[in-house]
């Protein structure tokens, strides 16, 4: 039998031998082998090598040259989904060799060139028969993947133990294994005819399984009727010098460029399905019509290039061509919109943009919101008052490729297509900020659902191509009216700020919002514990609310609103308000004022010239007018900030307590300081009476005995002195050591017995008078200074 390289195809009905010669020439011998193999891979390359295809013919297959029968049809079922899951069983088996010796037969015969019939003449034949068993697992959308990523394991591995050298091919099944693969599927594709066919293909695993085990039975019964499976060729140029010669190969790196380019074709058609099967695409017509058209495109492309293909794989195995003209083919496939990058990222995009959508509509529809198509027919319902919609605005994106594919599909020569690239980029219309938007908007149209303040209304979702909102926007339709409008939240308002608080009311500075879509603006408040808010309404132009009337030790919890279309109302953060007892804030005013009063008495004290007399004297009344003003300070800073973290909720009450508590154990309490001003008071008006009786007497003041002891004109000195003036102060000192020590370790020294807070009692007094008697009686004799 001829065979014509060029076309791939058996040339019948020419016999260059009679019968006799041939059967001289002939000889025949059993071959018999059996293979298994499973697969999971379905592409082109890896199917044509488990039917043990060259690569120049499986091109043949591809551009149309070759027409596949029996188990080859397994070449052209191709997955029809990503998420599709496939296995294939692969049986092959082989029975007899035919061979036919041609160096003993003449070569009168064979035709000149000039006849072009053929190229090769057949000289070797293996039969036999192959059987491929093509299991698939459809997968929805909302199947646990782990569970049907188990299942395929499970029948894997029963296929794998079946071929297996080692198995008795035990085809039994238990519960498990048939509950695993009871949702595959079989497609038989098989080298069967006549009497040799079975009685009906399998279309179950476990259907395969029996027919998988009768195979070799059919097989060994019916060897009669086995098939050429694969042939071997003898040129006839070597025949006879005057035979066509015209044959030519094409490079391996060519053949596996081609079935890269239509394997890349098979795949954007398969994306393409899967994409149409999302919701996204059921959804929104818009969006399924932009991912039916790319589909069509590619499968019209393919067609087309196939064609292209099968008319010049002839003419390059004929040598009327150069192989570089499937070049010149795969080079203007790199140059259409066709090739396989630009696909890649335009299947990418609509891969990423169908699963964000997919993601807002599950989420919608979770809330309770359904997709509708006709809002004119629900504008018309007059159950239906305001209609809100969360609409799609970009699904009818303006695409660059699809346009370029339809161009370049029209066109019908190479020169058409010269215009049909661009510098321009194809780009998502999801971007990052527009993502942004898409979430916002659905948190405001859950918002929206969820309030309770807002008007009734009944919430939908939608598509609807609006330019000006890119990504989505939430439509609102109000009650009475056909044109929608772009619904916007106001903006949060600012919170209010306390201007001042006195006694059971405080003013709050309120914020006038400059957000066009707040209509009203009010100011919220409430005990802390209760849970319905009381609202004063904020005029235009006002800009302080008064509230009157709160309860002290009372915790507020006070707050504006922006109200906007619908009721819909956005809140400011909430500021927290505490009304304090007046008397615990008239006891804190009452320490300033104390320490305020000692330390004008010290004042006083100072401006009397008495208090000059004696330094010692002057000094501690000094001391304790400083101590006792750097105590004020230190205590008004103090209660200002703890008022003011109390007032705020910041500090509990007991805060303000604590520090009047601290003040009271501190050496600075009000009765300490008042018994000690009396007790200078005291010292200082009994010291001036003294002084007076002492001057009256001639005395005076002189702090200097050395320089009167150096005096030759005074023989004898008499000195009236005052031994206690400089005697340590133990309340001074007990002040000092408080500001002195850190704040968290001030206490007051306890007492085990009354204090007093003056040198001068009675007794001293007493003494003090006793000497006086005694220094005027000296001084009638004697010189005598103080």
């Amino acid at each position: 039998m001829l065979y014509d390289c060029r076309k791939d195809e058996l040339i019948a009905g020419i016999r260059f031998w009679n019968t006799e010669q041939l059967e001289q020439n002939s000889c025949s011998r059993q071959q018999i082998n059996t293979d298994f193999t499973v697969t999971a891979s379905d592409s082109i390359t890896d199917k044509s090598n488990l039917l043990n295809i060259e690569g120049r013919l499986n091109l043949s297959v591809l551009g149309g040259l070759v027409q596949v029968s029996g188990a080859a049809k397994y070449l052209k079922d191709t997955k029809t989904s990503f998420i599709q899951q496939r296995l294939t069983l692969h049986y092959h088996s082989t029975s007899e060799f035919k061979e036919l010796t041609v160096n003993q037969l003449p070569s009168e015969n064979i035709p000149d060139h000039d006849q072009d019939i053929g190229t090769h003449i057949v000289t070797g034949i293996l039969y036999g028969a192959d059987a491929c068993f093509v299991f698939d697992r459809q997968v929805s959308s909302d199947e646990d993947k782990t569970t049907v990523k188990g299942e395929v394991n499970v029948a894997l591995e029963k296929l794998l133990g079946v071929i297996s050298v080692d198995a008795n091919a035990d085809l039994h099944m238990n519960d498990n294994e048939k509950a695993a693969v009871k949702n595959f599927t079989c497609t038989f594709y098989g080298d069967f005819y006549g009497d040799f066919q079975l009685l009906s293909n399998p279309t179950t695993f476990e259907d395969a399984m029996k027919v998988f085990a009768d195979l070799p039975k059919l097989l060994k019964e019916n060897q009669e009727l086995a098939v050429p499976m694969r042939v071997w060729l003898y040129p006839l140029d070597k025949l006879h010098s005057r035979a066509s010669k015209y044959h030519k190969d094409i490079s391996m790196n060519l053949i596996q460029e081609t079935e890269s380019v239509v394997e890349s074709l098979n795949t954007a058609e398969m994306k393409c399905s899967d994409l149409l099967k999302d919701s996204p695409a059921v959804t929104f017509a818009a969006f399924h019509d932009q991912i039916l058209q790319m589909k069509q495109n590619c499968y019209k492309y393919k067609l087309r290039l196939m064609n292209k293909l099968g008319s010049l794989l002839p003419n390059i195995h004929g040598d009327v061509m150069e192989e570089t003209t499937l070049n010149d083919l795969l080079q203007e496939h790199e140059e259409s919109p066709f090739n396989e990058s630009d696909l890649t990222e335009w299947l990418n995009e609509r891969e990423r943009e169908s699963e964000i959508i997919k993601t807002v509509l599950r989420q919608l529809k979770d809330y309770g919101a359904q997709v509708e198509v006709n809002i004119d027919a629900i504008l018309m319902d007059l159950e239906v008052g305001n209609l809100v919609s969360y609409t799609f605005t970009s699904l009818n994106w303006s695409d660059i490729i699809i346009p370029k594919q339809k161009a370049y599909l029209s066109s019908s020569t190479k020169a058409e297509n010269v215009d049909i690239s661009s510098d321009i980029k194809q780009t998502s219309w999801l971007t990052a900020e527009i993502q942004k938007t898409m979430r916002r908007n659905l948190e405001i149209f859950k918002n929206l659902m969820n309030s309770k303040d807002c008007k009734p209304a009944k919430f939908i979702v939608s598509s609807k191509e609006m330019k000006n909102h890119p990504g989505s926007c939430i439509l609102l339709y109000e009650s009475g009216c056909d044109e929608a409008v772009c619904f916007t939240p106001p903006y949060k308002p600012v919170c209010p700020i306390t201007e001042e608080v006195k006694g059971q009311s405080v003013v709050l500075k309120v914020v006038p919002s400059s957000c066009p879509a707040t209509v009203e603006l009010r100011l919220l408040y409430k005990v802390k514990q209760d849970t319905d808010w009381r609202s004063e309404h904020v005029l235009e132009d006002q800009d302080t609310v008064t509230l009157t009337d709160l309860r002290e030790e009372t915790e507020y919890e006070i707050k504006c609103a922006a109200v906007g279309k619908l009721s819909f109302t956005t809140y400011s953060d909430i500021m927290h308000l505490r009304i304090i007892e007046k008397k615990l804030l008239m006891a804190l005013d009452c320490v300033t004022d104390n320490l305020s009063f000692t330390k004008s008495k010290c004042s006083e004290l100072l401006q009397d010239p008495r208090t000059n007399t004696f330094s010692a004297f002057r000094k501690k009344i000094e001391d304790m007018k400083r101590f006792c003003q750097i105590y004020r300070q230190d205590f008004r800073d103090k209660s200002q900030s703890l008022i003011w973290s109390v007032q705020f909720c910041e500090e509990e009450t007991c805060a303000l307590t604590s520090l009047l508590q601290a003040h009271e154990e501190s050496s600075f309490n009000k009765q300490d300081l008042k018994e000690w001003i009396t007790g200078k008071e005291k010292e200082l008006s009994t010291v001036n009476e003294f002084l007076q009786q002492l001057f009256d007497i001639g005395a005076e003041v002189n702090f200097t005995l050395d320089a009167v002891l150096s005096d030759i004109k005074v023989e004898n000195v008499v000195y009236y002195t005052f031994t206690s003036l400089e005697q340590p102060d133990k309340l001074l000192s007990e002040l000092e050591s408080y500001l002195k020590a850190p704040t968290a370790s001030r206490k007051k020294n306890p007492k085990t017995a009354p204090q007093t807070l003056t040198w001068l009692t009675g007794n001293i007094r007493e003494k003090m008078r006793q000497h006086l008697i005694i220094f005027k009686e000296s001084s009638w004799f004697l010189h005598s200074p103080v």
